[in-house]
């Protein structure tokens, strides 16, 4: 099993990647489209680096929750 902190940097990175490298396949793939989702919908719909900041907020709370999750 992979370190908390490790999927934490993967899931900033990814979101939702760090959650499936622990074995929460479904939360994360979930996770992983939700955010492809919304980051091509504000980039379709903004500017550019609107979509930029709401991919940096979204890899923040990635990260928070691959980290908050208990290691088996």
């Amino acid at each position: 099993m992979v370190n908390r902190v490790i999927a934490a940097i993967i899931s900033f990175v990814l979101p939702g990647i760090g959650q499936m490298i622990q074995g929460e396949y479904k939360n994360g793939f979930m996770i992983f489209i939700l955010s492809l989702i919304i980051f091509g919908l504000i980039d379709f719909i903004t500017e550019n680096w609107v979509a930029e900041i709401a991919w940096f907020i979204i890899g923040i709370v990635a990260a928070y929750l691959a980290y908050q999750m208990p290691e088996r």
